[in-house]
């Protein structure tokens, strides 16, 4: 085939001819930027043209080493108008040069399927019809950077061995705009500044480098960027990304980080989809991210998050959700829980979810935070123990609720369901202060007792009462004894200073508010004496002696069964 055969040439192909014959690339300097749709006949280069020529097959017109190159021109299409190869066909074709067509405009398709090419270059060029280049090999990179696409760029099951990059290009097409499953790049995939009306489809691509989206605008009002099952070595950057419609990345594999510093997810529902995504680096959430939907993190392992509690969604999903730690900001118990109190298990068929916040207490406590994560189990203990009391309702078993409430309560307050049982002897504490002051009060009155039997029938006691009754006493000895209490003396200090009395053991209140409290301490102080019930203040610390004993035994049990880790309902320690 010659130059000769494709007949009477336009202005910009016998430019581009004698260009190609006398060596070097051509510049048409006639065109400004990309041609109109209604670009004139001198504009004009035919499809045909430039599939003979990059094909090497004009045998007067040799192509240089580094191939084709064309700007500014109007690539028409003259091939069978009523198939789809009207345009530029290069369907199986191996090229084993550069193909650049810079800011041109293609009004019919464009087909590169299951091509082999070294570089192509399509750099601000306008696509009024689809690109279909699935199964396409570049043996370096593919550039279609400020491209403007009306119809879908196919790139299904292509093989890049540099870099994909579409940065700034404007996607157009309402269906899917990039088409890129199963593509396989050994370099990046860049679509930075992207504007796409459509949805961009990853969906089980390999990127060798970084996935690179910073400040595109993705207008898709139902899936804006579907990775699903997407592997990418390097980060994948969504910094300053404003998306209607979702992002996905469900299975995906991330070697680096996934960056969503100041991203824009406005879809209503499941905004961020990572389930059971693999991100070996960090998670950025941070600098004025926002996400009117849910973030679904369900089952994704994360090596650490990086987030700021001002930019926290209404809903996250952290279900099986495993990390390493937290950074920057919002590592507090209190920010934790608020950021795990965003779960809406409810949504979900479900009324609670545990192990979110095993895991953050976990992460917390590797971190050096044991006291935020002890607050995070035992805001989990509170939850739990309130959602059993809800199924008892709702199983109209009104008995068992109200006791496990009564139970739950107790722990809550006392050992904070065994993540604290240091607390129990606050209260420990407490009820020996209280103890101490009632029953010195009552000793002060005079209305503590020997709690002897023996000794209160003894004369040395009854003589001391204000009115003593000897009944009790043999007859023949009841002369010898007469009342022994002074004036305005009460019987027990009368009973103290009697000879009998110098080796009974002296009522200490602290001591005795000890001795009743603790079961495991024996000070025998409880065994010699006992409030008098027969008097006023004696009846009440007599009542309180009961409730006294109680509280202790019940507090040190507590205690015990919280060092044991018999409350809590997991092993957590």
């Amino acid at each position: 085939m010659k130059v000769a055969d494709f007949g009477d040439l336009t202005k910009a192909e016998a430019g581009l001819i004698a260009h190609l014959q006398g060596g070097g690339a051509w510049d048409f300097e006639a065109s400004e930027g990309v041609p109109p749709k209604d670009a004139p006949a001198d504009l004009h280069i035919r499809a045909s043209l430039v599939r003979a020529l990059i094909l090497k097959k004009v045998e007067d017109c040799a192509l240089p080493e580094r191939g084709l190159h064309i700007w500014g021109a109007y690539i028409l299409g003259d091939g069978d108008s009523r198939g789809e190869t009207r345009g530029l066909d290069l369907e199986g074709a191996s090229i084993d040069c550069d193909l650049a067509l810079q800011s041109c405009r293609f009004p019919d398709a464009i087909l590169l399927r299951n091509a082999r090419i070294t570089n192509l270059f399509l750099i601000g060029s306008v696509f009024d019809n689809p690109l279909s280049a699935d199964g396409l090999t570049v043996k370096r990179d593919i550039f279609l950077r400020k491209v403007e696409a009306a119809g879908e760029i196919q790139l299904l099951g292509a093989t890049i061995g540099g870099d994909l990059s579409c940065s700034g290009a404007k996607l157009n097409a309402t269906g899917d705009a990039l088409t890129a499953d199963r593509l396989t790049a050994t370099g990046g995939v860049f679509l930075r500044e992207v504007e796409a009306a459509g949805e961009i489809r990853l969906l089980g691509a390999t990127i060798g480098g970084n996935l690179d989206c910073i400040g595109a605008k993705l207008n898709a009002t139902g899936d804006a960027l579907l990775a699903d099952r997407l592997t990418v070595t390097g980060t994948v950057f969504l910094d300053e990304v404003e998306a209607e419609g979702k992002i996905r990345l469900p299975g995906a594999t991330i070697g680096g980080n996934l960056d969503c510093v100041g991203a824009k997810l406005n879809a209503a529902d499941d905004a961020l989809n990572a389930v059971g995504a693999t991100i070996a680096g960090t998670i950025f959430w941070r600098d004025g991210a926002f996400s009117k939907g849910a973030i679904d993190l369900t089952a994704a392992t994360i090596g650490t998050i990086t987030d700021d509690p001002a930019c926290w969604p209404a809903e996250i999903l952290l279900v099986r959700c495993r990390y390493g730690a937290f950074t920057g900001k919002g590592v507090s118990g209190r920010e934790r829980i608020d950021w795990l109190s965003r779960m809406k298990p409810e949504r979900y068929g479900h009324d609670f979810w545990p192990q979110p916040y095993e895991e953050c207490a976990r992460a917390l406590r590797e971190a050096g935070h044991g006291s935020d994560a002890r607050e995070v189990l035992i805001e989990k203990e509170r939850l739990q123990r309130k959602v059993r009391i809800t199924r008892l309702r709702k199983d109209y078993l009104f008995e068992d609720a109200i006791w496990h409430r009564f139970c739950d309560s107790v722990l809550r307050h006392a050992v904070r369901y065994g993540r604290e049982p240091l607390r129990a002897f606050l209260f420990l504490a407490g009820l020996l202060v209280l103890g101490t002051a009632l029953f010195n009060q009552a000793a002060l009155n005079g209305e503590i007792k020997p709690n002897l039997p023996q000794l209160q029938r003894a004369p040395e006691w009854v003589a001391c009462a204000k009115d003593p009754d000897f009944s009790g006493i043999p007859e023949a000895t009841r002369e010898q004894y007469e009342p022994r209490a002074r004036k305005s003396e009460s019987q027990l200090d009368c009973f103290l200073r009697q000879p009998e009395a110098v080796s009974y053991p002296r009522f200490n209140p602290l001591i005795y508010s000890a001795d009743t409290m603790l079961p495991v301490v024996a000070m025998e102080m409880q065994s010699y004496w006992i409030p008098d019930d027969s008097k006023p203040i004696g009846r009440w610390a007599r009542l309180y002696l009961w409730l006294h004993i109680a509280a202790g035994w019940g507090l040190t049990l507590l205690a015990v069964a919280g060092f044991s880790g018999l409350i809590k309902t997991d092993n957590t320690k």
